[in-house]
C-alpha cells in the first residue's frame, strides 16, 4: 500500500449546539460546546462547523441550542486578512442518534414544519386537492363499492 498518498481527514464528533448563524451564503455556520478530552469534566472545548444550506434544511430540526447532536465530517481551514488560521468542520452528516453516524442510517428523516405538514428527509410532504376530473375518476372507481 502507498501510505505516502493515504490521505484521513474525516472527524466524528458529538457536544451540545451553542450557536446557528445563517450567513446568507451557501453554508450554515454553528457552533458545538463539547468535553476537553481529560479526566476533568469541566473543561469545554468550543467547535466552530459548516453545514450546506440543503443538508440543514433537510436536518434543521437538530438546530435548537442546547440539542445534543452527533457530527460526521472533515477538517477544513483558511488564512483570514490578518494571516491567522482559522480552521472548522464541514459537516456532512449530523443526527441526534450516534449510531446513525457510526453505522448509517436505517430509515428516512422525518419531521414537521411549524405548520404542521410532514417533511421527508427535507422534503414537505404537501397534500394537493385532486382536481375536478381526478375526483370524477376516483367516484367512478369506487362506485362499485357503494
Amino acid at each position: 500500500m502507498d501510505y505516502e498518498n493515504v490521505n484521513y481527514n474525516e472527524v466524528i464528533i458529538s457536544g451540545i449546539i451553542n450557536v446557528v448563524t445563517d450567513t446568507n451564503d451557501k453554508y450554515i455556520k454553528f457552533g458545538l460546546t463539547t468535553n476537553k478530552y481529560t479526566l476533568n469534566d469541566d473543561k469545554k472545548v468550543y467547535v466552530s462547523l459548516n453545514i450546506s444550506r440543503e443538508l440543514y434544511n433537510t436536518y434543521q430540526d437538530y438546530f435548537v441550542k442546547g440539542n445534543k447532536v452527533f457530527i460526521k465530517g472533515y477538517l477544513n481551514s483558511y488564512v483570514d486578512k490578518t494571516k491567522h488560521i482559522q480552521s472548522f468542520i464541514t459537516t456532512t452528516d449530523i443526527s441526534n442518534n450516534p449510531n446513525d453516524i457510526k453505522t448509517g442510517r436505517k430509515a428516512p428523516h422525518i419531521r414537521y414544519d411549524p405548520d404542521g405538514v410532514m417533511v421527508w428527509n427535507g422534503k414537505r410532504c404537501e397534500a394537493i386537492p385532486p382536481t375536478e376530473k381526478e375526483l370524477q375518476e376516483m367516484q367512478e372507481l369506487l362506485g362499485d363499492y357503494k
